[in-house]
């Protein structure tokens, strides 16, 4: 079976919407992929250890769950691009809180926390919701991969960027760095047609669709998502920053050569997906990340975590790619519910992230840190009950 690529890319109608949209995000992702890897470590650092990381997560996700619906009523009156732009703003006293962190980390922790709740609260829904709004059905599969392959090829280089600075400066440089870059964001996002969305359910309305047994199959398997990504984001960091001698150059070098890895498979799978039924591809895609977590639970040196993580990219692209296009499309396809749709959805992983953070923190007080991995292995077949 052939795959011409590049004329396939070239018919692709990106829309106006969509490359600005995505244009904002993509340097929005470079600027925390600068912080993001080294965030958990810095947390551990400043916060005492891993239980003063696990509370600032909780608190993050848990006041997400909570606060969301709300946030998501006053998108109604303020539009879908004021409340993208709302959500750039508010990375301003975000990373103003991580410089500060280190003179009085209770208060600047709680600062952070806070202002990354009203970012994610005013962001991530419009976000989703003008991602499907201008993206093509008929290539929408394509469409994601080509954006999916531009987001791994700077997520390549922003942990290297990132693990330099951090050998020869501090966290607080790297703070500025990664505020001056998100605040450059803002100006494609100035280009987003403006849309309105209506969100019709209000407060308590959306949690009785939330815990609603014909939604429980759907929030199953975003509440895995969550939990998955939450390991991945948070206990591996740690873990591996650990193996690598605790050298940030060293782990952002690491880190930016595993992801050179996927950047051409991801344009590859992304092509597939058109071709392919997306539901089968994201059953495959949960078993080997499974596997991969399972795997993970075995490394110890560098080249093992390098190994695992190649395997684990390869079983991510399949998962992630297939995932994310099919989370799009039933997005799209709910028509004026789309909204709707992407609250309960953001809900769900948010509580996933809750639910797995608690779990570890049990879990870390009889076993090591690789018990996180083996909840991640289990958990992660969940994610197929998407459909």
């Amino acid at each position: 079976m052939q795959f011409h690529l590049v004329d396939d890319y070239k018919k692709l109608g990106f829309s106006k919407g969509l490359i600005s949209l995505w244009s904002g995000k993509l340097i929005l992702e470079f600027a925390l992929n600068l912080f993001g890897l080294f965030l958990p470590i810095f947390l551990y650092q400043e916060l005492g250890g891993i239980d003063g990381v696990i509370a600032w997560f909780v608190i993050i996700s848990l006041g997400y769950f909570l606060i969301v619906p709300g946030s998501a009523r006053f998108m109604n009156i303020i539009g879908l691009k004021a409340s993208l732009i709302i959500g750039v703003a508010a990375r301003i006293p975000y990373f103003y809180a991580l410089y500060k962190l280190p003179d009085d980390p209770v208060v600047y922790a709680t600062m952070s926390a806070v202002a990354l709740i009203i970012i994610r609260s005013f962001f991530w829904l419009p976000f989703q919701t003008d991602s499907a709004k201008f993206s093509n059905k008929k290539n929408r599969g394509k469409q994601f991969g080509m954006i999916f392959a531009a987001s791994s090829t700077l997520a390549i280089i922003a942990p290297v960027v990132g693990g330099f600075i951090l050998d020869r400066f501090d966290f607080a440089v790297l703070s500025i760095m990664s505020l001056i870059i998100c605040v450059m964001s803002a100006i494609p996002l100035l280009f987003v047609p403006a849309t309105k969305e209506e969100v019709s359910w209000k407060y308590m309305e959306t949690m009785k669709y939330f815990f609603h047994p014909f939604n429980r199959r759907m929030v199953v398997a975003y509440m895995s998502d969550g939990a998955v990504g939450t390991v991945n984001g948070v206990f591996w960091p740690l873990f591996i920053f650990s193996i690598m001698d605790e050298n940030f150059s060293d782990l952002g070098m690491l880190t930016g050569g595993i992801l050179l890895v996927g950047v051409v498979l991801r344009l590859v799978v992304g092509n597939m997906l058109d071709k392919f039924q997306k539901t089968r591809m994201v059953h495959v895609g949960t078993i080997l990340n499974s596997t991969a977590w399972i795997i993970k639970t075995l490394v110890v040196s560098a080249m093992q975590v390098f190994l695992s993580s190649i395997y684990h990219t390869l079983a991510t692209i399949v998962l992630r790619t297939s995932l994310d296009t099919l989370v799009y499309e039933k997005a799209a396809d709910r028509g004026h519910y789309i909204d709707e749709y992407t609250l309960i959805k953001e809900m769900a992983i948010h509580m996933g992230k809750v639910i797995t953070l608690v779990a570890v923190a049990l879990l870390l007080m009889i076993f090591p840190l690789q018990a996180a991995f083996i909840l991640a292995a289990i958990v992660s077949l969940f994610i197929s009950l998407l459909r």
